[in-house]
This record gives C-alpha cells, sequence and structure tokens, in this order.
C-alpha cells in the first residue's frame, strides 16, 4: 500500500488519520478522527532522534513512518504513558535520559487551566510518543487576526481575549512555568474567536530568571534582553526575569489584536524601527494606529530594562480599563460600565476548592465532550489578588519605579530622521509567521512555528 507524508487513513491505537496540518523540527502534527467517539483530535508525533547528526528529526521520523505504514496501515497496542506520573515527575531528576518528554512533563502539570490545550493521552513507540490533543478547527490567533480579522470591530472581545491570555500566563507563572515562546501561532481559537487556549510548552522553563546568552523565543515576540549581543544597553552578566519576557511577548500581541501588525521586526538596536523607538517611544503613535490610552501602556511594557516593566496584573487592570484602542474607528467606540463587569473575574485555578466546575463548562464549552479531562473552578478577583502578593512577595528585586520616565529620563535621544526613513517606519510590518527557536551559546535548533 502506497502512504504519502499526510499518512492518510493509516490508523493508530483507535485513531485514524486524515491529514498532517503542522510540521516542525521534532515533531509533525495530525489532524485525526477518535473511531469510538467519531470526534476529532490533534496528534502530535514528537520524534525520540536526538542526534546533532540530523539537522531535523522530524524529516527522518516522517520518512521512517511513511515506510512503516506502507507495509501495514493499522498501528495497534501501543503503550499508554502514565499522564499523573509525568506530571509529577522530576524533570531534573527523570527527564535527561528522555528529553522529549520535557515538553509534555511541563504541559501536563498545567493543562487543567480551561486556556492550556488539553493532553488526552499519550502513546508509546520506538521512534515517536503520539501525543493526543484538542483539536480545534479555528485555528490559531494567526489565522484569527490576519484571515478572518475577527477582532477588527470589538474592544470587547479583544479584552475578553486578552485577559483570557494575561490569566493562564500568570497561571504558568504561579506553577513555576515561564512560557518563553509566546506568539499567535501557539495560541489556539474557539468559540467564534472568544475562547484561546495556549500550547507548545517546547522552549518553556522553569527557572524564574534566565541567563543573557540564551536566546529562545521567536524573533518577532522576542524581548530585548534574549537578544543582548546586540542590545548594548543591557547587561550581558545578568540574569533578566522570564516572567517579564512573557509580558513584553503579550504586549506585543496586544497589538496584533488591535492594530493587525507587528511594530518591528525583532526587538534590537539593529532593527531601524526599535531603534527609533528606543530613541523616541512616541514614534508609536506615528507607526500604529493608536489611541493615547493604548499607548500610555504600551511604553509601561515596552521597556527594555525588564526589571523595569510593569506586572502581569498591572497589565491586566490597565487593558480592562482601557476606553479605547483607537482613534478612528469600531476600536474607538468606548464600552459601557455594563459590558465592562465582564472582566472583574478571571479564570485561574482555586486550590482549595472544587465547586462551580459546571458554570466553567458552561462558559467556555459548547457541550461536555469539548472540556478538558481537568476542570478547574472560577474564582474571582479575590484569587487574583492573593496570586499578586505572591507575586509581589516573590519579586522583590522590582523595585525600581515601573513608569517609563523612570528609565528613559528626559535624556533619551531625539530621533533623527530622515523622510524615507520615516516612511519605512509608518509603513510597518504586517504579522507574519514566525518560527521560534532556541540559542544556547552555539546550539541553534529550528522548531515548529505553531503547535
Amino acid at each position: 500500500m502506497s502512504i504519502d507524508h499526510n499518512l492518510n487513513g493509516v490508523t493508530i491505537n483507535g485513531y485514524q488519520i486524515v491529514k498532517q496540518i503542522g510540521t516542525g523540527a521534532y515533531g509533525l502534527v495530525y489532524l485525526a478522527i477518535d473511531l469510538s467517539t467519531g470526534s476529532r483530535v490533534a496528534i502530535k508525533a514528537v520524534s525520540k532522534i536526538n542526534s546533532k547528526k540530523v539537522s531535523k528529526p522530524s524529516e527522518l521520523l516522517s520518512t521512517k513512518l511513511v515506510d512503516l505504514f506502507s507495509a501495514d496501515p493499522v498501528l495497534e497496542n501501543l503503550n499508554t504513558l502514565n499522564l499523573k506520573k509525568l506530571a509529577n515527575c522530576d524533570i531534573e531528576k527523570d527527564i535527561p535520559p528522555c528529553p522529549f518528554l520535557k515538553e509534555v512533563c511541563i504541559h501536563l502539570r498545567l493543562h487543567e487551566h480551561p486556556n492550556v490545550i488539553s493532553i488526552h493521552q499519550i502513546l508509546d513507540f520506538k521512534y515517536c510518543i503520539f501525543i493526543v490533543m484538542d483539536y480545534f478547527d479555528e485555528g490559531d490567533l494567526f489565522v484569527n487576526i490576519v484571515d478572518r480579522q475577527v477582532y477588527t470591530n470589538s474592544i470587547s472581545l479583544i479584552k475578553t481575549v486578552f485577559t483570557q491570555l494575561v490569566d493562564v500566563i500568570s497561571y504558568c507563572h504561579s506553577r513555576g512555568v515561564y512560557h518563553c515562546d509566546i506568539k499567535p501561532e501557539n495560541i489556539m481559537v474557539a468559540q467564534h474567536g472568544a475562547l484561546l487556549t495556549i500550547g507548545d510548552f517546547g522552549l518553556a522553563v522553569e527557572s524564574e530568571f534566565i541567563n543573557s546568552n540564551i536566546c529562545i523565543g521567536s524573533s518577532y515576540y522576542m524581548p530585548p534582553e534574549r537578544l543582548i549581543s546586540v542590545n548594548h544597553n543591557l547587561k550581558s552578566d545578568v540574569e533578566y526575569p522570564a516572567s517579564s519576557g512573557d509580558l513584553w511577548s503579550l504586549t506585543i500581541i496586544l497589538i496584533n489584536l488591535t492594530c493587525m501588525r507587528n511594530p518591528w521586526m525583532k526587538a534590537s538596536e539593529l532593527d531601524l524601527t526599535f531603534k527609533a523607538y528606543l530613541e523616541k517611544p512616541e514614534i508609536l503613535k506615528e507607526i500604529l494606529p493608536i489611541s493615547e490610552e493604548l499607548y500610555q501602556i504600551l511604553i509601561l511594557c515596552l521597556i527594555e530594562d525588564p526589571f523595569k516593566r510593569i506586572s502581569l496584573f498591572e497589565l491586566r487592570d490597565l487593558v480592562i480599563n482601557c476606553p479605547k484602542f483607537t482613534n478612528e474607528g469600531p476600536l474607538s467606540i468606548p464600552e459601557t460600565p455594563e459590558e465592562m463587569i465582564k472582566y472583574t473575574q478571571c479564570l485561574v485555578p482555586a486550590y482549595s476548592t472544587t465547586s462551580s466546575i459546571d458554570s466553567i463548562k458552561s462558559v467556555y464549552f459548547e457541550s461536555p465532550g469539548e472540556s478538558p479531562s481537568h476542570s478547574p473552578v472560577f474564582s474571582n478577583m479575590e484569587t487574583l489578588y492573593k496570586q499578586r502578593q505572591l507575586h509581589n512577595h516573590n519579586h522583590q528585586y522590582q523595585n525600581e519605579p515601573s513608569n517609563v520616565l523612570a528609565f528613559l529620563g528626559g535624556n533619551h535621544l531625539v530621533c533623527q530622521c530622515d523622510n524615507n526613513r520615516m516612511k519605512d517606519l509608518k509603513s510597518n510590518y504586517s504579522i507574519m509567521t514566525n518560527v521560534s527557536f532556541n540559542m544556547n551559546g552555539t546550539d541553534f535548533d529550528q522548531l515548529q512555528a505553531g503547535y
């Protein structure tokens, strides 16, 4: 039987492959049907090959799978890994022999949150592991911003989904996980754009601080401290807070949602737009169609020194209370007080109660079958406030004022732009699919933009 790279028609432990929908350096992603329920799932095949001689293990994995299924299109009786044990394992102690499981272990510790993609099953095979996850037929956030333009007409919808992102990243941080690769391609969309779910923890770290020589993330969304070799205002012998890097990425996504573009290609002094911004932050109002209120939020987050950025909690409050995002069009029309009430509650699992699970399902999922395997509870701002206190206690190093003026003072350079340069800056950058990478010293791994 002839099988192409899509593995169409192949069956793996009761899941029938429909087609390949994604690929990366180490993984292949397929759309499949659960033959027992008829529901659609995404299956990510993660290669066990970990050889420096292979530049892209996923290509070798694809070849091996095609050869295997050409002989027999049915693969059954694969061992199922224990998700609970994986979630509770000691990564430092147990994971080094199985580096391909590190991402899974971190993901499983978080997938009880309704805004984290649920993992339903992990199948073990000699060439790879097959991770069975939620499938989202509305695609990722990139598609919904750029192609479908879901968020162009509603301040309320933007605030709804952005507070979801802030809440889920705050939850990750409260569990000691820092994503380090937040971008639209790693965020899946459901309920006509109203529900966002994050995945791909392949670059996530559990260290509160990241060494300045570690460059991980995706260039459009990477903070300047991850590009230390070209940003001379930052010290190269300092460990920087990972949480501030995630906040930077979320702020760029806020610009994506409100302006449908990126402010620069990368936060590097070699990027003309970013360099101009450092010299004159007001340039944001010239190259982006943003309101003064949104501008004031952005400059509190997009500070080159990560120790001086505001917190996620402050960002959440500021966005909720921002009356308008633009000066013209639908995003310039302020919300009514009634519309703003919905943001007084946030979704974070409460650790001391198991009530109100049904309310979560009714808010976020159309049917019980779509809910994650571990449902959290619906907690109010009191829970968030407690996390805020914990955050402040654990981040006493942030004793500098968070106001951008404290960083720039009154001595920043006046931007000397000629007409051609200003034309280039105003043209800006539309949102483009961005490839993740991990560069630690001399190691450089190209990773999948997506799952």
